[in-house]
């Protein structure tokens, strides 16, 4: 089951939602719709797409999604604006330029980090794409024959590669980059790796029928992956906790007011957690948070968590009542206080410099309170109080305990009418 579960899950990360776009412009294609490249969708469908890709990147401030609808916007502009215009030897060499250059662009950018687009960084980036603009339009001057042909001379049999319509360095490009994204992918899934697979293999496409005036339409296919990684990457940051990638509060608060009459919260809380970080430092301690929340996560159950803040979690069951769920979360608790990982010691500034922490393996332990709904006519937010108070009790007991409890008195005296109704 548990393999099935990952072999789906590296399935989509491969196949969604790139792959589902570049289908659609296809059937587009063989329909007859986006066939005609002199026909107005054809001329003016990438300009749009670009155009949205660029600005939606830009207001978000995705610098490396903006670098990613830039390259392909330039690459588009050449192939579909410029090379028609100049001599056919001319046209060749700009493309078979640009077919190396794209997919090494696209490549470099799963690697740098978000570093803004009008920023210092942001200009060297903008300067380097100028340069490859200027580098592009001097391999296409008359004198610049022998360096452009040399790039085309085959170093494998022509028979192998003849059908991508590319030189063979291109095609290297090509599967070097496609082959490092889909590692990527494969170890963990991002929107923004993902777009720049399914920016590079519509590319790919778009350089096979470049002499058939259908460029813009594939790259564009690229641009709308890259539109949908802004909006996801957008979603992302403000739904998911950054460091756990759980559910932020916000969709927190979001899914309380969507709960039935009948449902359970727990509060869990990371034990000692200020003098962990104290003895590690504060690297180690988000590690035993990302720990936390990856056991959290996989709460049985039915349960949901999320990222209170700090190193508190919560945990939701909507239509569980208490007695139904403690089995699970006391589970959980076990689960996290079996699990080891590596730290390493702060580090310590001597006579020879700064020396490395030592590396050790530890735990940590956590505690909870719960409360449910139980037909009471409490608030969401007044059952989180109750669970609240019930992981004081739970850390006033000794701690690595799940206390379950409720209130019979008023929401607003929750301490003095808490009940231990159980405790594990």
């Amino acid at each position: 089951m548990q393999l099935n579960k990952r072999i789906f899950k590296v399935l989509y990360r491969l196949t969604l939602p790139g792959g589902l776009l570049l289908a659609l412009t296809a059937f587009l294609v063989k329909i007859g719709i986006l066939a005609d490249p002199g026909s107005a969708p054809v001329r003016f469908y990438p300009l749009a797409v670009f155009a949205i890709g660029l600005g939606l990147s830009a207001f978000f401030l995705r610098s490396r999604l903006f670098f990613a609808a830039l390259v392909l916007t330039i690459s588009g502009a050449m192939l579909c604006w410029v090379a028609p215009f100049v001599s056919p030897h001319a046209a060749g060499i700009m493309r078979d330029a640009i077919a190396v250059l794209l997919p090494l662009n696209l490549v470099v950018l799963a690697f740098v980090k978000e570093r803004g687009i009008i920023s210092r960084v942001g200009r060297r980036r903008l300067a380097i794409l100028a340069g490859e603009i200027i580098a592009v339009a001097f391999l296409c001057l008359p004198f610049m024959a022998t360096p452009a042909d040399f790039m085309q001379r085959p170093f494998i049999p022509v028979q192998l590669t003849s059908w991508t319509r590319m030189i063979q360095p291109a095609l290297v490009a090509f599967v070097a980059a496609a082959c490092t994204l889909i590692v990527l992918l494969i170890k963990r899934y991002k929107a923004v790796e993902s777009s720049l697979l399914w920016a590079l293999i519509p590319a790919f496409i778009a350089m096979r029928v470049a002499a058939d005036g259908l460029a813009g339409v594939y790259l564009a296919a690229g641009g709308l992956a890259v539109i949908v990684a802004v909006i996801e990457n957008s979603y992302s940051m403000a739904y998911l906790d950054e460091l756990t990638q759980l559910p932020s509060r916000r969709a927190l608060n979001e899914a309380l007011m969507k709960l039935p009459d009948t449902y359970t919260v727990a509060m869990f809380d990371v034990d000692h957690f200020k003098k962990f970080n104290d003895t590690y430092g504060h690297e180690s301690g988000d590690q035993a948070l990302q720990m936390v929340a990856s056991r959290l996560a996989r709460i049985a159950g039915g349960g949901k968590a999320y990222r209170y803040g700090g190193e508190e979690f919560t945990i939701v069951f909507p239509g569980k009542a208490v007695d139904e769920v403690f089995v699970y979360l006391d589970r959980m608790r076990k689960l996290i206080e079996q699990s080891t990982f590596t730290v390493r010691g702060k580090d310590r500034r001597g006579r020879r410099g700064i020396r490395r922490g030592a590396r050790r393996q530890t735990r940590v332990t956590v505690s909870a309170g719960v409360a449910s709904s139980s037909g009471d006519q409490f608030t969401p937010a007044e059952v989180m109080r109750i669970a609240d108070q019930a992981l004081y009790k739970a850390k006033g007991r000794g701690r690595n305990c799940v206390v379950t409890a409720r209130s019979s008195k008023s929401p607003r005296s929750v301490e003095s009418g808490l009940q231990i109704l159980s405790v594990s």
